[in-house]
Order: C-alpha cells, then structure tokens, then sequence
C-alpha cells in the first residue's frame, strides 16, 4: 500500500537534492512518459535492464542492454528501477547484483528512475535488514548497493559546484502510485 505522508515526504527531500519528480499511476504509463521525454530530447542511446526492456515493448522505447562498460559509457541516458526510496532524504536505494547495474545508474548523463509508491520507507535505517540479507548474497557476482540523492554534484574542483562529473547530471524520478505497479 502506497503510504501518502511517506510519498509527500519522499518528493520533497528529492526535489530538494535536485531530481526531478512526477507521479504516474502504473509502470506502462511511467514508460511512455519516459519515452516521451528521450524523444523530446533527441535521445537514443538508452540503457535499461532486461525487466524494463520488456515492459518498453509496444512503447516505441528501445532500450540497449546495459551489457558492459563500453556500451553504458556511450548511452545518452537510462532507465531503470529503485528497489526503495526513502523519505528522510529523499533518496533512492537500488540494491545491484554486480557492477553493469550499478554502472547503468551513473555513466550516463540522464537517469531516469521507476520508483515503486509501496517500497518508500521512512528512512534508510528502516532497510538495515534488507541491505545486509542483499550484501550477504551468494550466486550473484558482487552484490552493492546505490544510494542516489538527486544528480551527481561535487565541489571538489578549485570549491566549485560541479554537475554530473560522478554520476549522472539529469535524475528524473517516476513515483508509481497505483496498484501493480
């Protein structure tokens, strides 16, 4: 169940930290959102897992594998999935079975996340148990796990603000608030 004052909470602390937040009422509707968007930008180059790419089909997206360093590094943009948000810092938490996952969130310029309503928490501490059970994963090559806060942002240049040198400079995050989503 999508839980409102979680979500409301959740948004703020996103569009605080810089991404970009819109609400749709299923998956199916959030993909051709984003496809809209990749194609009002001109974009092409997108990377996605297989789980996205199938539930592109019928949507005019074409979705790239995210299938080695190569590969993500020339996508323009991605699409991917949170596994949670949480409301505290309006962050998204992806837990990634190795590091094409993790790759595809930060390489490209542009991402564009699905997050499901029903998986915001309140805060990370409420996902402790969730991220030690993932991290002690075997059968998997590397199990990590991303915290993504808005677009990448560092002042480590001459104390500059800098967009995008460690990740991507563009997020834009689908909050999903219907039911199968």
């Amino acid at each position: 169940m999508v839980t409102p004052g979680l979500v409301d909470r959740f948004v703020e602390g996103a569009l605080a930290a810089g991404a970009e937040v819109f609400r749709a009422p299923d998956a199916r509707g959030a993909i051709a959102a984003a496809a809209r968007l990749f194609r009002d930008g001109k974009i092409s180059r997108i990377v996605g897992p297989p789980a996205l790419r199938r539930e592109a089909e019928g949507t005019g997206l074409v979705l790239e594998a995210a299938d080695g360093i190569a590969v993500i590094a020339a996508a323009e943009a991605a699409l991917v999935r949170a596994d949670y948000g949480a409301a505290e810092t309006g962050s998204l938490v992806r837990l990634d079975p190795g590091d094409d996952e993790k790759l595809a969130w930060t390489l490209p310029p542009l991402c564009v996340c699905l997050l499901d309503g029903r998986k915001v928490v309140a805060d990370l501490q409420s996902l402790a148990g969730v991220l030690a059970d993932h991290l002690g994963r075997t059968g998997v090559p590397g199990p990590q796990v991303s915290f993504i806060t808005g677009p990448s942002r560092t002042a480590d240049i001459e104390c500059q603000l800098t967009i995008g040198v460690q990740g991507p400079a563009r997020l834009v995050i689908w909050l999903i608030e219907g039911e199968g989503s």
